[in-house]
């Protein structure tokens, strides 16, 4: 594009044939008799067009035709109309309103002469903005309704050349030819205006002009910041501003509708701040700022309009508009405190725009925190920030404005969890939408609430039991750890905080027992018990969070065994004696039917968990429950008419059903104690102190079960009731093991055919035989052993070795001969493991007779038993030593002195082969078989004597064999040489086998089994 510098070969029009209303040739002349005084003002006037023009304006042209039809329109006060076309090379700018004035011309031919200083609301006041133009004409005009007036290069150059002034023609050539356009006016013809419209600028297009880009600027921030604009006609499309109210307006790009909502602040200035303005200013004392945002989109990068757009870049999610003070250029804000003041109230406009906008979407107009595009942008976004924190900008969950921060938030929130928790925390503010608006919150100084915090807060609202059900399933997000202290609704109509204490009921529920249910009637019953309320769990969730922070659940059977239900029974068991019906009747009542409830509910406690359940007896009393016995039941046939056992109530029996009162610990059968830790005889159970007396027990507590009430059976009915242990497993299990009470209690008291259960054994338990009868009742043998019936010898010498002594040297019993070697081996035994017996005074011979300890002898000796009567003999087994030092008897080779003892009369075989009735090479093979050398000389060793016969204390008697040292006699017979073969090989156990195959006696020795038959 060439300048305007470089005058055309242009058709001059005759301006002396046309009508020159706005005086423009006394326009002219002055100036020209101006640039003829001084050059220099030519050249300035040249200078500043060019540089408005080409610099300060460029680029302007359409924003300023249209900011001076917004003027025109406000002075005319009418609706503002504008429209661009082009018309044969020209671009025709039209508009309503006022029309030209020949004040106007007089402003366009001047610089900085503005005829608009006096207008209120218009733009323009510096009369500059026209120079625009001349980007893209040399010969603008403008025609209105009452003439017009035309601006020409071509001309102004051919009025200067005809002054003939050799000092301007030098300036013009030294400036190229360039002149200044617009200081001469001349009267342009007249034209016909577009209808509807006042006024119409003409611009002959200079080559290269895009006026196609020029009006693809045109968008609707000219209808937004020009407000005396409201349409804008294009040669492709129309805009139109459509005003709402006062706050928003609607512009139409076409068929494009766009909603800006509006906050706007006006005022006068103070004189002070007026005072500081430059002279021509002054007369616009009233300032206005406004701010845009579009409804529904997102504004992008933008400038700061004053009202005409500048070149101050803005980013903030709405278009700042005002009367901001500009410098030449209008494209820049001018310094100073006008417009300190502007922003800072421009800052207090769009806290309103916030505020009108709808709640959740103010954030969304809250700028980014950190540094803007620009310094203006920067202080705008910290000015609106720093005001925001204490303006009622948000809208809490319960609908109340409040300043950021006054507020508080919980990120992540589902809506109907902070509604329900916005009573107690009245500050607390919608979840935020977006990772975006949590952080702009926080930037406004919005605190973060956290769970434990709200959870706290709770506890102030008092809520029926649904609200908290609702509330427990969208915590269920929530860390135990912060809900400590969460409110939980009990069945009783109490609230407690936290959940470790409570208990949750089963999902189903329980049958509803008066206007609540049995749970209920429990927890009221029970101060200490804390049941959560069945309306507060009604969803898996609900349940699911309170046992994540502790809550147990418990059934109608758990309930039975909390701590406070056992307490509450155990305290009202402790004051039984000092019972007032006054003042304790409704209490003993009330604990007694909700517990009585729970169980026919379906509770089924532990047998004896409720053993002190205090109910009243058929007189009216007041008793323990396991102390109460239930009319026609089996335990009823078996008490002692005489033990004088009350019978429960019959009123409890009609209102629960026996089956609830015997669940709950009603004598009714035989019923069981246990206790997991048991140390003594804290269990109220008949001599148990004895019991524990006797057991040896050193490792702490143990597991104590045991059946209760034994002692109430009458003597008579003890058949029938040892029948009724025999039919349950369980009691069975408490009578096994020698730790038994129960075993213990049975097997000293019960009496059964006149004795007690631990006086007889059973009928297969030979080994006992004559040491006790034989149990008469037809039990079974796991049952009749577990009451204390004798089973055999081995399990008396485990349990009581000292009664199996008692009874082994009892001389009124008659025990087998062949019983007593085995009885005395384990009475010995017993008591080298038992230091606390002490040896008997008395011991059972051989023959079965019982002697007085210090005459008998303990047999050592083999041979020994033919010079002993069997009736002095005690047996001395394999360890005969042994036998003699535990039973503090005498060895009967010491006491005999065997050593010395020596057959009367010798014999050897050689000499006497007559008295060896015994071939010797059977001897030598028997030996063999024995395990006897085969190089021996035993035949030569052993002397035979016929008639082996040895004096003892006087009295002679009849041998088969002897030794005496290292001497050794038989009397030849095979039982002779037998017991000798075997006594030298340590093979006693095989003597009878021995003297068998001596004597060549084929029965016994098939009865052996093995070895050969001697011929």
């Amino acid at each position: 594009m060439m300048r305007p510098s470089m005058v055309r070969a242009t058709k001059i029009p005759d301006f002396a044939a046309v009508a020159d209303p706005f005086g423009t040739a006394e326009l002219r002349a002055a100036v020209v008799a101006t640039w003829q005084r001084s050059v220099a003002r030519l050249r300035e006037d040249a200078n500043a067009e060019e540089s408005l023009a080409f610099v300060g304006y460029a680029g302007r042209v359409v924003v300023e035709l249209a900011a001076n039809a917004a003027d025109a329109a406000i002075a005319a006060g009418v609706p503002g109309r504008i429209r661009f076309s082009v018309v044969d090379g020209e671009l025709r700018v039209a508009n309503t309103g006022a029309p030209l004035t020949s004040e106007g011309v007089a402003a366009l031919a001047s610089l900085r002469a503005s005829a608009k200083r006096d207008a209120l609301g218009t733009v323009g006041h510096f009369g500059v903005g026209f120079t625009a133009v001349l980007a893209v004409s040399e010969a603008p005009s403008v025609h209105s309704v009452g003439g017009g007036v035309q601006f020409s290069a071509a001309r102004t150059a051919q009025c200067l050349s005809e002054l003939g002034s050799a000092e301007l023609d030098a300036e013009i050539d030294r400036r190229g030819g360039h002149v200044p356009i617009l200081r001469l006016p001349w009267p342009a013809e007249n034209v016909a205006l577009p209808a509807g419209f006042t006024t119409e600028v003409r611009l002959p297009l200079l080559p290269d002009v895009d006026v196609a880009g020029l009006l693809a600027g045109v968008g609707d921030h000219l209808l937004l910041t020009l407000r005396g604009l409201d349409i804008i006609e294009l040669p492709d499309r129309v805009l139109t501003k459509l005003e709402h109210n006062a706050d928003e307006i609607s512009i139409l790009d076409g068929d494009v509708e766009t909603r800006w909502r509006l906050s706007t602040r006006t005022g006068r200035l103070s004189p002070e701040l007026l005072g500081r303005q430059l002279v021509e200013q002054r007369g616009h004392d009233r300032w206005w700022v406004t701010w845009a945002t579009p409804v529904g989109k997102r504004l992008g990068d933008d400038v700061l309009y004053a009202p005409t757009p500048t070149d101050e870049p803005l980013a903030l999610p709405a278009r700042l508009m005002g009367s901001f003070p500009v410098d030449d250029t209008r494209r820049h804000l001018a310094a100073g405190d006008l417009a300190d003041f502007l922003l800072a109230e421009a800052a207090e406009g769009y806290l309103q725009l916030m505020r009108s906008a709808e709640p959740e979407d103010r954030l969304d107009l809250l700028p980014a925190g950190g540094f803007g595009i620009s310094q203006i942008d920067t202080g705008l976004r910290l000015a609106i920030a720093s005001k925001a924190r204490s303006t009622p900008l948000l809208v809490t969950v319960s609908g109340d404005a409040i300043r950021p921060e006054a507020a508080v938030m919980m990120p992540g929130a589902a809506t109907q969890l902070l509604e329900l928790v916005a009573d107690a925390v009245p500050h607390l503010l919608p979840a935020p939408r977006s990772l975006s608006d949590t952080e702009a919150m926080r930037t406004l100084g919005v605190r973060t609430l956290t769970v434990a915090e709200m959870s706290s807060a709770l506890g102030s609202l008092g809520r029926e039991p649904q609200f908290w059900g609702t509330l427990y399933e969208l915590l269920d997000f929530a860390s135990p750890d912060d809900l400590a202290d969460l409110p939980v609704p009990t069945a009783d109509g109490r609230t407690v905080l936290g959940a470790k204490s409570v208990l949750l009921p089963p999902p189903s529920g329980l049958p509803a027992g008066g206007a609540l249910d049995a749970f209920a009637d429990l927890a009221a019953a029970v101060p200490s018990l804390r049941v959560v309320h069945p309306d507060a769990i009604v969803s898996q969730g609900a349940r699911h969070l309170l046992r994540r922070l502790g809550a147990q659940s418990a059934d109608a059977t758990q309930i039975l065994a909390q701590p406070p239900v056992l307490a509450e029974i155990g305290q009202l068991r402790s004051e039984l004696e000092d019972y007032d019906p006054e003042e304790d009747d409704d209490r003993y009542l009330t604990v007694a039917h909700s517990v009585l409830g729970v169980v026919l509910s379906g509770g089924r406690p532990e047998i004896g968990t409720l053993a002190d359940l205090p109910l009243t007896s058929s007189d009216g009393q007041w008793w323990p429950i396991s102390e109460l016995l239930v009319p026609g039941s089996s335990f009823d046939e078996l008490v002692d008419p005489d033990a004088g056992v009350p019978y429960v109530d019959a009123s409890w029996i009609q209102t629960y059903g026996r089956e609830t009162v015997v669940a709950a610990g009603a004598l009714a059968e035989f019923r069981i104690v246990a206790d997991a830790a048991a140390v003594g005889p804290d269990h109220n159970l008949p001599d148990e102190d004895l019991w524990w007396d006797e057991q040896e027990i050193h490792h702490g507590p143990i597991y104590f079960t045991a059946i209760a009430d034994l002692d109430l059976v009458a003597n008579e009915k003890w058949p029938q009731a040892l029948r009724l242990l025999g039919q349950r497993r369980d009691l069975l299990d408490c009578l096994r093991g020698p730790h038994s009470y129960s075993r213990w209690w049975i097997s000293h008291h019960a009496i059964l055919d006149g004795r007690a259960p631990r006086e007889w054994r059973l009928a297969n338990a030979h080994d006992l035989a004559g040491l006790f009868d034989v149990f008469p009742l037809p039990l079974e043998p796991e049952l009749a052993t577990a009451v204390g019936v004798r089973a055999s010898l081995q399990q008396l010498l485990m349990q009581e070795p000292q009664v199996l002594l008692d009874r082994f040297i009892d001389p009124e019993r008659t025990v087998a001969s062949a019983l007593i070697p085995e009885i005395t081996a384990g009475i010995v035994h017993a008591l080298a493991g038992n230091p606390d017996i002490d040896p008997p005074e008395w011991m059972r011979t051989l023959s079965g007779k019982v002697i007085a300890a210090e005459e008998a002898l303990v047999l050592d000796l083999p041979w020994l038993a033919q010079v002993l009567a069997p009736d002095e003999v005690v047996a001395g087994g394999s360890d005969p030593q042994e036998v003699a030092r535990w039973l503090d008897l005498d060895l009967a080779s010491v006491a005999l002195d065997a050593d010395a003892l020596r057959p009367l009369a010798r014999a050897c075989v050689g000499e006497s082969p007559a008295t060896n009735a015994i071939n010797s090479d059977a001897i030598l093979r028997c030996w063999r078989e024995l395990g006897g050398a085969v190089e021996t000389d035993i035949l030569t060793r052993v002397g035979v004597i016929e008639f082996l016969t040895v004096v003892v204390e006087g009295d002679s008697h009849a041998l088969t064999w002897w030794v005496a040292g290292d001497e050794m006699w038989t009397d030849g017979s095979a039982a002779g040489w037998g017991k000798l073969l075997a006594h030298l090989l340590g093979k006693w156990e095989l003597r009878s086998w021995a003297t068998a195959v001596l004597g060549g006696d084929r029965v016994a020795l098939s009865e052996f089994g093995f070895g050969s038959v001697t011929k």
